[in-house]
């Protein structure tokens, strides 16, 4: 009788301990993919990095490039864009009529977009401009904005392949014909509420429960 009642246990023990590993598994590869795991950049990537940055860039030093990615602590980095398109077409080498900068900006946006999405970046917030400044103090020619976008990248890391990439800077060049000005500058997440890693928590668990609900159901059954 206690053989039986233990073997019915185990049979019923190990497809529950195999559901609830299949959805941690799920949001282990999803953590994973956010960086969650991902390490501050190592002695041989700030050295691979900056000399890449200081070959782009050679108006500072390799040992400034140095002593700014020794910072980083391997957390995600949000960057603000503030963006004014031309609001004239733009006539760029590549094209035989003038096309609006918002068209124009979109093959850079196609590519950034697929670089990003592989590396766990992305953006997480996106919206246009309502009108003139409430308020602009210290800083000259701030009116006139086309549009705000928060950018998440993973972290410094995926910021450096991109910026380090011979593509990105091919296609950088339809971005910097799209805009009149811009103001680009990195964070770090001091509070923000909302984030994708608790939506997908809170969504794998719901399917992990209606799952369980159904694998109960066909368990009983089967007793």
């Amino acid at each position: 009788m206690f053989k039986q009642s233990v073997c019915q246990n185990s049979k019923g023990f190990s497809p529950i301990l195999l559901h609830w590993s299949l959805w941690s598994g799920l949001y282990l590869c999803f953590l994973w993919w956010h960086g969650t795991f991902a390490p501050p950049l190592s002695t041989e990537e700030i050295n691979h990095y900056a000399s890449k940055l200081y070959e782009l860039k050679p108006d500072r030093t390799l040992g400034e490039y140095k002593a700014q990615l020794a910072n980083d602590n391997g957390h995600p980095i949000f960057m603000v864009n503030v963006i004014k398109y031309f609001d004239e077409p733009v006539k760029t080498e590549n094209e035989a009529d003038a096309i609006k900068a918002e068209e124009l900006v979109k093959t850079y946006n196609h590519f950034v977009g697929k670089f990003l999405f592989k590396r766990g970046s992305y953006p997480v917030f996106l919206g246009d401009a309502l009108g003139g400044n409430t308020t602009a103090w210290g800083v000259d020619d701030t009116g006139n904005w086309s549009e705000a976008v928060v950018v998440r990248y993973r972290n410094i890391r995926v910021m450096l392949e991109l910026a380090t990439s011979p593509e990105f800077n091919k296609n950088f060049a339809y971005k910097r014909g799209a805009l009149e000005k811009t103001i680009i500058y990195p964070t770090e997440k001091r509070l923000m509420p909302g984030g994708l890693e608790y939506l997908v928590f809170f969504m794998l668990l719901s399917g992990g429960l209606a799952a369980q609900l159904v694998l109960n159901a066909k368990l009983k059954a089967h007793s």
